[in-house]
């Protein structure tokens, strides 16, 4: 099957953004047990938003893409910023665990409600980037739906840590909690333009029971 080059430049970008994923995805894995591995890949998603924001704008000043295509690319373009904001999330992460070691600072069993955290908001990321690839709007609802979870997960780490912590410990382990939570809500955010995409419905801001 042959490609258009339009087709074949909106792939490229896709197989990128996949690339970007791949690596935050690994981030997030090992953002509390393996930090330094998480920071090095900080370059590598920098320059892959760079990229891939070179290819948008070169995509569409050549092409002059219309419809379907046109929203596929402004998807991708609105995707790239998310991840890339999620990857800062993670860094963020990474830097506070990494702080912690270096002070031999010790959290309990506090590290199991931030790996709990981790795992939704990981959970939350990877189903949002596949509702992306699959166009799947019940997928993104889904998603959409279930962001209460995360906040309740980061409340419950914020009073543990505020009522059991010296405070700047207790300041660091909200900022890890806070900034798991924020990946969720980003990843809420990229289910919301699936939605949007796929069937032309605005969800931001609807009361959960319409949704």
């Amino acid at each position: 099957m042959s490609y258009s080059p339009l087709e074949q430049a909106i792939q490229k970008i896709e197989s990128r953004l996949d690339e970007m994923y791949s690596t935050i995805v690994s981030m997030i894995d090992n953002a509390l047990d393996r930090p330094e591995e998480t920071l090095s890949n900080e370059k590598k998603v920098n320059a892959l938003e760079i990229e891939i924001d070179e290819l948008i704008v070169r995509t569409i000043a050549l092409y002059h893409p219309e419809a379907s295509p046109l929203r596929k690319i402004l998807m991708s373009l609105k995707i790239n910023n998310d991840l890339e904001r999620i990857g800062d999330h993670a860094e963020n992460v990474a830097r506070d665990v990494k702080f912690f070691r270096e002070k031999g600072e010790n959290l309990g069993d506090l590290w199991e409600d931030i790996a709990l955290i981790r795992d939704l908001s990981r959970r939350a990321f990877v189903e949002a980037y596949s509702s992306f690839k699959n166009r799947d709007a019940e997928l993104a609802r889904e998603i959409w739906r279930s962001d209460y979870v995360v906040d309740a997960m980061r409340d419950k780490i914020l009073k543990r840590a505020v009522d059991t912590l010296p405070t700047p410990v207790a300041l660091k382990t909200v900022s890890i909690a806070q900034n798991f939570e924020r990946i969720a809500d980003l990843a809420t955010n990229i289910a919301e333009d699936v939605v949007f995409i796929v069937e032309g419905e605005i969800i931001k801001h609807r009361p959960l029971e319409e949704i």
